[in-house]
């Protein structure tokens, strides 16, 4: 049984489980208090934050698991590339042995699936466990901007933009940190942000989405919607396809199944098989061949970079539509000169920070609300 699973036995307290709610509720309390501290740490200087040399910014939540990140931050990339900017993505690189820092090919087992799907759209992308680190190795490789993915938790860094994904199927993780709830640092923790993307908006319902933004609105900061859509098929040579028939059989190895489930429905497809796997998935040769067996296999785009070619099967290509979201980068990157290399820091400084607080590669206090 998946650590998921037990997570969501415990919670609901169902019969069997119940008892170990007392002790999971423990340590998601000690879990919080251990993240409140930390940002304290920072919040008062004790731990110390980096203004990088290029700008950044930042896309991630507060919660574990799938939130409809991927194609913001592949939204965000293309928009950058339209301005005019030489854009890179910096990513931890998630199920893959790279420690990097170190520009992605495309080899799931190696650089992570997430990153093998930017690489194959020509995105530059650079893998690194250390994100500072990969920051300034994507700015050698000729990047004025980098799209930090997953970014929110990374407290050492000071992020030009700091966007924070809210899924409106799971918004804020039950209201309990990790391990009762989902939750990655307390709700409060959200103040830190600069705007808030509502994924998937035009899939949930509007009451929901409305009292969602409605809350969110609450921390005084912008709330943008996205809109989520079908931009094609692909096959497992991932090369472009016709849509699959009506009944299909479903695998995936991804944070949240549930809402990639509930898309294909609302597409229309009839689901006769359902096979979930955790989050960033390895496949073993007994899986392949267990799938096999069914045919009209559909997944998802982050599970067929790893089996390209070891079965049939066929994957919607998903995109994103933010309504407004370029405004607000623009202005808040609106002082800076695209190709000035130099002076970036200075231009680039967090609200709060004076010029003279900063030179090049010099650590400061970061401040926060």
């Amino acid at each position: 049984m998946r650590l998921e699973e037990i997570r969501k036995k415990v919670f609901k307290k169902e019969k069997g489980w119940a008892l170990l709610y007392p002790i999971f509720y423990l340590l998601s309390k000690i879990y919080c208090l251990v993240s409140s501290a930390r940002i304290d740490l920072y919040r008062h200087g004790i731990l110390t934050s980096v203004v990088p040399k290029i700008p950044v910014i930042s896309v991630g939540n507060i919660v574990v698991g799938g939130a409809g990140k991927t194609p913001l931050v592949e939204f965000i990339y293309r928009m950058l590339e339209d301005m005019g900017f030489s854009p890179a993505i910096v990513m931890r690189g998630y199920g893959g042995t790279e420690k990097g820092p170190v520009l992605a090919r495309d080899d799931a087992k190696k650089f992570g699936d997430e990153a093998v799907i930017f690489a194959r759209r020509g995105f530059r992308v650079v893998v690194s466990r250390d994100r500072l680190k990969g920051i300034d190795f994507a700015a050698e490789k000729g990047a004025n901007i980098v799209v930090l993915d997953d970014g929110f938790q990374q407290l050492k860094i000071v992020s030009t933009v700091n966007i924070v994904v809210v899924d409106p199927f799971n918004p804020f993780g039950g209201n309990h940190c990790l391990p009762l709830g989902t939750l990655r640092e307390p709700v409060s923790a959200l103040e830190r942000a600069h705007c808030f993307v509502l994924s998937r908006s035009n899939l949930a319902p509007v009451e929901k989405i409305n009292s969602i933004e409605l809350y969110l609105k609450t921390f005084k900061k912008p709330v943008f919607r996205a809109h989520q859509t079908f931009n094609g098929w692909m096959d497992e040579n991932l090369s472009e396809t016709s849509p699959p028939p009506r009944d299909i059989n479903v695998f995936c190895g991804i944070g949240n199944p549930e809402q990639f489930i509930e898309m294909l429905k609302l597409k229309g497809f009839d689901l006769e098989k359902v096979f979930l796997f955790p989050d960033h998935y390895t496949y073993t040769d007994e899986d392949i061949e267990r799938l096999c067996k069914y045919p009209n296999l559909v997944t998802t785009e982050k599970d067929a970079v790893k089996l390209k070619g070891k079965l049939s099967f066929k994957f919607p290509v998903l995109s994103v539509e933010v309504f407004g979201l370029k405004e607000f980068i623009v202005n808040r990157i609106k002082n800076v000169e695209k190709h000035e290399e130099k002076d970036e820091q200075k231009a680039f400084l967090p609200d709060g920070v004076s010029a003279s607080q900063v030179t090049e590669g010099k650590v400061f206090k970061e401040i926060l609300p």
